[in-house]
């Protein structure tokens, strides 16, 4: 089991290298139905209350990583979807090419600073992703986790990855994190 979750850590460590060397790559978008979709995210923010110099609306979740990046970790698929909130983008590994099925959401918050990040059951702590102010929340209950990304004062990006096998969902997620920050504007 120790092996696995090192194998997925290099795995997923290894597409951050990849993409830090490569840098902006095309941007594709497939279909995936992932098994457990934003993995605890939940909101009652409207985001039709969004003052115009906001910076969430400005991006597109499912742009903010492509395919390329994430080719060194395996095939991946992607979907759009709103709810509770966010605009997210829903990534899968695909099994077909021998991969695990993994998955994990990208989502933009329009109205919702890293500030008002829900407790998701093991408290609510602050980080930073290549500088960039955040915050990381998981579910002690379901073992998924989310890490927030600050964009501006009321707006943030949440990268989220449901349960693993390892218990490594917040290592996972804050690996992806890496990958996403790069794409995203400068925090005024």
């Amino acid at each position: 089991m120790t092996s696995r979750i090192n194998a997925r850590s290099m795995m997923v460590a290894g597409a951050l290298l990849a993409f830090t060397v490569a840098g902006c790559s095309d941007k594709e978008q497939g279909h995936a139905e992932p098994k457990n979709p934003a993995g605890g995210l939940s909101s009652t923010a409207p985001t039709d209350s969004v003052p115009p110099t906001a910076i969430g609306p400005t991006l597109e979740p499912c742009e903010l990583l492509s395919t390329d990046e994430l080719a060194q970790v395996g095939e991946f698929s992607s979907r759009y979807e709103e709810q509770g909130g966010a605009r997210s983008c829903h990534w899968q590994n695909s099994m077909k090419s021998g991969g695990d099925g993994f998955t994990f959401a990208v989502s933009v918050r329009d109205a919702q600073s890293v500030d008002v990040m829900n407790d998701n059951g093991a408290g609510v702590e602050s980080i930073e992703i290549n500088e960039r102010p955040g915050r990381v929340s998981k579910n002690a209950a379901h073992g998924s986790c989310t890490v927030a990304l600050k964009l501006d004062d009321i707006s943030r990006v949440d990268i989220s990855v449901p349960r693993t096998e390892q218990d490594d969902a917040c290592e996972i997620a804050e690996v992806i994190a890496g990958m996403v920050e790069p794409n995203l504007p400068a925090v005024p």
